[in-house]
């Protein structure tokens, strides 16, 4: 008998948040349907120089519903085409151009911590890893290495297989660097900004993910494959 296989992309960007999106959440979707993906996670960018650029700098309620414009407009597809779509965010904290991959969270976690991404990311861990998923994104990059290791006491695993085709991830020595902390979890995505670059890495689940907190649980619990997919 068949095992039932559902594909999600953990890491992806809208045009309508992520000033380096190129694509639409609307066309996102679209383009993840037509590669078999049961869904997304959007992981829009979330940090200091972002909220900076919007009008409503002084209001984090207003910067909240402008953050989420990308998330809302991706669920209204998805819901159209039987996908999930399950909200993410990359932050930014203030000591260093490191990303971390966040998930677990909703709308409500948003807008009752206002300007999060300020606390670092010792504090943020401290405060909320228990009901999220920390993850640092691409920890190898050049403008953002690791230095050979984790920032201690920030995260639950690292992205060891990041597919964007613009950048070297380095992803054989983030690979090398999880293998040094068993306890942390290994994540994957295609990093997707640019038409093209989606469907290049899928985490592999045996049944549907259809929020942020399913997907930090069956995350932490192992229950899932990473698998790489298309182009070099």
């Amino acid at each position: 008998m068949k095992v039932l296989e559902y594909l999600y992309d953990p890491h992806t960007h809208t045009a309508e948040v992520s000033h380096c999106g190129r694509l639409g959440a609307s066309e996102l979707v679209e383009r993840y349907r037509g590669q078999g993906f049961a869904g997304i996670a959007v992981t829009d960018h979330l940090h200091e120089e972002y909220i900076a650029s919007l009008d409503c700098r002084d209001d984090w309620q207003a910067c909240v519903s402008a953050y989420l414009k990308g998330y809302r407009r991706a669920i209204d597809s998805a819901q159209k085409v039987g996908m999930d779509v399950l909200l993410g965010a990359e932050i930014r904290f203030p000591e260093n151009d490191r990303d971390f991959l966040v998930y677990g969270i909703d709308e409500a976690f948003l807008r009752r911590n206002p300007y999060l991404y300020r606390l670092g990311c010792r504090t943020f861990f401290e405060r909320f890893s228990g009901e999220t998923l920390i993850i640092q994104a691409h920890p190898f990059r050049d403008f953002d290495e690791a230095d050979g290791d984790i920032p201690t006491g920030c995260v639950h695993g690292l992205e060891v297989l990041n597919r964007s085709p613009r950048h070297d991830s380095q992803n054989e020595r983030a690979a090398k660097l999880l293998d040094r902390h068993p306890r942390l979890v290994a994540l994957c995505g295609s990093d997707t900004h640019r038409p093209g670059d989606e469907a290049r890495a899928a985490m592999v689940f045996r049944r549907r993910i259809s929020d942020s907190s399913l997907f930090k649980d069956a995350v932490k619990s192992g229950l899932y494959e990473i698998r790489q997919l298309g182009g070099a």
